[in-house]
């Protein structure tokens, strides 16, 4: 948005400029012979066009950007990296964990493909169905987390936290998101134990307890957490 709002203001300011200068237009010139009043107004405008060509880009270039991302329509994991995206601007002071908030959404998106790959190369989509119930539940525990470390992000103050370090308890809040982090870790673990069983499909001697006994580890692990909000939030867009 500061990119868009920079680049229109340089493209308006350079047709006006283009406009005082044309003879269609104010016919400004630099032209001594022209007349006094006409060389005299040139200078003068000149001066407050390149003021004005200053401040503009000064302003635009330093405005903070709204970066309070809508956390009830944070429902995909394309929603939530952009949150994070954003964060990453305001929460300097959280930039690791950020950043690995972010990994762990590309691991989970990673392994949702894989999953769909293997049902769908191996024509056992239907017969396995509850390997995909399992990993929509697995999606919403990480999406809903990952709300929640927003959520932490935008309660915390890190402007005021950075003008003066000891304003803020900043360790129980990084606390609070390394315990979020760990738990998408164990999840995406569990995943990755259960995609490795799958892909086991196409061999003769396929262990279909083996497949079983994942799916309930990582049902295990995600078992417990309401997701409602999500499924409300789905319904209404």
């Amino acid at each position: 948005m500061k990119k868009m709002k920079l680049a229109l203001f340089n493209v308006i300011f350079a047709i006006v400029a283009i406009l005082c200068f044309s003879k269609r237009g104010l016919g400004l010139s630099f032209d001594p012979s022209n007349g006094a009043f006409l060389f005299a107004g040139t200078i003068a405008l000149s001066f407050f066009g390149v003021a004005v060509f200053i401040f503009g880009n000064y302003v635009l270039l330093n405005q903070r950007e709204s970066s309070n991302p809508k956390i009830g329509k944070l429902t995909t994991v394309e929603d939530c990296m952009s949150a994070l995206y954003q964060c990453k601007k305001t929460d300097p002071s959280f930039m690791a964990e950020i950043e690995q908030a972010i990994e762990q959404l590309k691991s989970l998106q990673r392994r949702r493909d894989s999953l769909k790959m293997l049902l769908h190369l191996n024509d056992v989509s239907e017969s396995f169905d509850y390997l995909n119930n399992t990993a929509n539940v697995a999606d919403k525990y990480v999406i809903s987390n990952i709300k929640s470390i927003i959520n932490r992000l935008i309660a915390f103050d890190n402007e005021e936290y950075l003008q003066s370090k000891d304003s803020a308890d900043i360790s129980s809040h990084k606390a609070y998101i390394r315990g979020i982090l760990e738990e998408n870790k164990t999840v995406l673990k569990e995943y990755s134990s259960m995609i490795e069983a799958v892909s086991k499909i196409g061999d003769q001697n396929i262990n279909l307890s083996n497949i079983k006994s994942m799916t309930a580890a990582l049902n295990k692990v995600i078992k417990g957490k309401n997701f409602d909000s999500l499924d409300e939030n789905k319904e209404t867009q």
